[in-house]
């Protein structure tokens, strides 16, 4: 009989170890099913910042992520389930607001939440549910909003347009705004580098107050106009002008941009600036020209021409110049020939200077001078032909 029990105890013993290594096989093999069946069918959406800080009237960006893993490529619908009274979101993709995503197996769709936290929004965690489902298929993510009146990093300084375009002549007028996002009233000065000969002013914007320091009290920002003026002569490209604003929290920065267009303008005259001349008839007169630049971009193929009177000749030394820079000064012979039976007196030559984006004209007054040998021989001949009228008066006045 106790070899009988002893049997049965034996059997139960080995069925009951038997039972625990089935069980222990089956349970180590649980997570292997089941990662099976998720990879089979799962979506997965998620966000590599699920908790944020915000103040209140802030705009909030989520980036979000569909991963199909596993399920057939198909539409995925997003949407926002849960959020807190009185808050504004939008879920956009590329720019657009979107309700669906399409999601192939094993890619991952990206897109934007936004949310508008009202103003008046108290301090406290807020949550937001969004959801991804497809078919049976769904997956929720909860993100965490802080929301403190405190601030949430140093600042920003932001101009509303970086790049003004105009010419040489013109002041170019920023505006910028300067952000305290630090938890505590800041004193920020304001510096700027600009190139040598420029000028740069900074004042609150809508007032004509220059300042180089202002306060902005936490949290609160303040707009400024940035007046920038080119140095006279500046020449056409691109300028940029990094501007700070220091506190004792650190320093923001921006950078500013003028694009100096070309101005095209020309200046004919001569080098003591007399527009006088004399010449002789027949007989060539150097005249020495200047021709400047005074615009702020270079001038090609500067050509000159002439009007003069009939029977004149007028030529120049060198008739073209190839390249005229900006500022740049050069020098021109004009040869000017009045015709040979020229009476004596005022003439008026007119000389231009131009290229196809400017031209120059300046009028030359000429005094022609006629020989003094021809004014004796004249004197000579009216002197003879009187004498011979007193002798003809003489030798028939007695008969």
């Amino acid at each position: 009989m106790n070899s009988s029990r002893s049997t049965v105890f034996l059997k139960l013993r080995k069925g009951v170890l038997v039972l625990l290594a089935a069980l222990l096989i089956v349970s180590s093999l649980l997570p292997l099913i089941s990662g099976l069946a998720l990879a089979q069918g799962q979506l997965i959406l998620s966000t590599p910042y699920p908790g944020v800080t915000a103040r209140p009237g802030e705009t909030v960006e989520f980036p979000l992520e569909v991963l199909n893993a596993g399920l057939s490529s198909q539409p995925v619908n997003v949407s926002v389930v849960s959020a807190p009274e009185g808050w504004q979101y939008t879920l956009e993709g590329h720019g657009k607001a979107v309700h669906q995503v399409f999601a192939q197996r094993g890619i991952p769709q990206n897109l934007t939440l936004e949310l508008e936290l009202p103003a008046e929004l108290k301090e406290g965690t807020y949550q937001v549910v969004v959801r991804a489902a497809a078919g049976k298929a769904v997956a929720n993510l909860t993100l965490d909003l802080k929301v403190s009146t405190k601030g949430t990093g140093e600042g920003k300084l932001q101009a509303q347009y970086p790049q003004l375009e105009g010419p040489a002549g013109a002041t170019f007028e920023f505006r910028v705004n300067l952000t305290n996002d630090t938890a505590k009233e800041q004193s920020y000065s304001l510096a700027a580098q600009v190139p040598r000969g420029w000028q740069i002013s900074f004042s609150p914007a809508y007032d004509s107050k220059k300042i180089a320091s202002l306060s902005i009290k936490a949290g609160e920002s303040q707009a400024l106009d940035v007046e920038v003026i080119p140095a006279q002569g500046v020449k056409a490209g691109e300028y940029k002008i990094p501007i700070a604003a220091v506190s004792a929290g650190g320093t923001l920065q921006t950078e500013l941009v003028v694009k100096i267009t070309g101005t095209y303008e020309l200046k004919l005259s001569t080098p003591s600036g007399r527009l006088n001349a004399s010449a002789n008839p027949g007989q060539e007169r150097e005249i020495t020209l200047d021709v400047t630049n005074t615009g702020s971009a270079d001038l090609n193929g500067v050509r000159f021409t002439s009007w003069e009177p009939q029977n004149w000749s007028v030529r120049f030394e060198p008739e073209e110049l190839d390249l005229l820079a900006a500022g740049e000064t050069k020098q021109v012979k004009a040869y000017i020939r009045p015709d040979r039976r020229a009476i004596a007196g005022d003439y008026v030559v007119s000389l231009t200077a131009s290229s196809p984006e400017a031209r120059s004209s300046t009028e030359l007054r000429v005094l022609v001078k006629t020989s003094t040998l021809w004014g004796i021989v004249g004197v000579a001949v009216i002197v003879a032909a009187i004498a011979g009228v007193l002798r003809l008066f003489r030798l028939y006045g007695r008969r």
